[in-house]
């Protein structure tokens, strides 16, 4: 069979301020892993045509990805679908239904797993695989192309005799050692890239998958951590290393769960003789001078750190298990072995209660000084402890979530705490979070100086021109009807 998958189009996604958010493509633009694992899986069978769409890389409009989909006449299209861009999946799976009437529409991703009935109550869609489906996403199609029955394949819903059915539990892969490395060249992998990068290609690497925490604002699928074997991981780097690719991205939720690992994994790229630069997201309590010192030797360029609060009472509040001086030795130690530091900050927790809460954080992340910090409004995501607790004070309805996947609208006005300080006041913190930090004439010496290249240059100035606030208003301009994005045609009705 033909089959298609879909990175589905950005245009409308969930807004947390009043008038102004960071695009996701302002942190760059980074390879989209769910449907290359999906891609690889496919090729190493041998079965299917393949083919796929970054619509997030070519700024495609629903209208347009379902066009260049149909030109493609799949038997089969697969869409990952997340919440926040839910209204651009389900407009391109209607158009996709106009334009590809003969094709099966099939959605995964984060969202069916969270709200499976919503998603089938969509008529266009025609199947879920739910969960990760790097094994049954395979089987499905085999099932599918041979008419046998799904109900042996984890996660599959479908439709049968007017009524959905359902096979299980989601989709889950015990040994994620076992599944074929993501199908990188089925898509233009040189134009990703990372905006606090070197502004080289970016190669996205998956260690491993899982998180044993449980904060209280995250909403993840799995506690359960897997890892793979270094040999493994080094393989895939060879794998890139050998099209040209010189950075990599350490997208695990938790690499370095030891120092160990993250040893063997630095001297095994110096072992190989790859000369790259990488980055990885982690954590400050699991940091030592001797594994940074290795990681730098080895290429590592930057450390990022999940930090969300700035004081250790509110740490505890939100359950993430650091405190507030283990953060400054991490940033402290990253910056004695030469390894550039990115913290996340969090504004609006059930806890901050006056704005100087608020400013109390942004003078905590100015004097814990890394080299970059990235600020968000706390979202109450559907399924997190914060959002129960929200819904038991009254905050905001128990169906709330639930209510957008049954019907999604654009820019979708997310749920965010706001008991003791307003949506607005939220938004006006925000913007001040970003400019105290970055607009102090240390940092931004530092910053200019470490410039090496042309392509750092110009991601410097794009990050400076976002911050002034000449970009970045596009939530404001799409809820006045001024997407920066072609209008997709409306559906016919059904």
């Amino acid at each position: 069979m033909k089959v298609l998958l879909l990175n589905v189009p950005d245009a409308h996604v969930g807004k947390t301020t009043d008038d102004w958010d960071l695009e996701a493509t302002d942190i760059g633009v980074f390879p989209p892993m769910g449907i290359l694992y999906l891609a690889g899986v496919l090729r190493a069978g041998g079965r299917h045509d393949i083919g796929l769409v970054d619509c997030i890389l070519d700024r495609l409009t629903p209208d347009a990805a379902a066009r260049r989909a149909a030109d493609f006449d799949p038997d089969v299209v697969g869409l990952t679908v997340y919440t926040p861009t839910l209204y651009d999946a389900l407009i391109l799976t209607r158009r996709l239904r106009e334009l590809a009437p003969r094709a099966k529409i099939v959605w995964g991703g984060p969202h069916t797993s969270l709200f499976p009935d919503e998603s089938m109550a969509q008529p266009e869609v025609d199947f879920l695989v739910t969960g990760e489906a790097e094994e049954s996403f395979p089987a499905f199609l085999d099932a599918l192309e041979e008419g046998r029955s799904f109900e042996d394949i984890p996660g599959i819903y479908w439709r049968e005799a007017g009524a959905v059915r359902r096979s299980g539990d989601p989709g889950y892969v015990k040994d994620i050692e076992s599944i074929p490395f993501p199908a990188y060249d089925l898509l233009p992998y040189k134009r990703y890239f990372s905006a606090i990068g070197t502004g080289l290609p970016v190669g996205t690497i998956c260690s491993s998958r899982g998180c044993p925490f449980h904060c209280t604002f995250c909403c993840k699928p799995y506690s359960t951590y897997r890892s793979r074997s270094v040999d493994n991981i080094l393989d895939e780097m060879a794998v890139y290393y050998e099209r040209g690719i010189r950075e990599f991205f350490f997208f695990d939720d938790l690499f370095n769960a030891s120092a160990k690992r993250v040893a063997a994994i630095s001297q095994g790229i110096l072992d190989r003789g790859f000369r790259v630069v990488w980055a990885f997201r982690g954590r400050v309590d699991a940091v030592t001078e001797d594994m940074l010192r290795l990681a730098k030797k080895s290429g590592c360029r930057q450390a990022l750190f999940g930090v969300e609060d700035a004081t250790d009472e509110g740490l505890k509040r939100i359950n993430k298990k650091i405190t507030v001086e283990q953060v400054r030795r991490a940033i402290k130690l990253c910056r004695k072995v030469g390894i550039l530091t990115s913290t996340n900050w969090i504004i609006g927790f059930p806890h901050h209660k006056t704005q100087e809460d608020i400013l109390h954080l942004i003078d905590t992340a100015v004097s814990i000084d890394s080299d970059f910090a990235q600020f968000n409004i706390m979202i109450a995501y559907y399924g997190t402890a914060i959002f129960q607790e929200g819904v038991d004070k009254g905050l905001f309805p128990a169906d709330i979530w639930r209510a957008h996947a049954a019907n999604p609208v654009p820019n979708f006005v997310e749920p965010i705490w706001e008991e003791h300080l307003s949506r607005a006041e939220l938004s006006k913190l925000l913007k001040l979070c970003y400019r105290r930090f970055y607009f102090r004439p240390l940092p931004i010496l530092r910053k200019f100086l470490r410039v090496r290249r042309a392509s750092e240059l110009a991601l410097f100035a794009k990050g400076a021109l976002t911050l002034l606030g000449i970009k970045g208003y596009h939530r404001k301009r799409h809820k006045e009807g001024e997407s920066q994005f072609a209008e997709p045609a409306k559906p016919q009705e059904q």
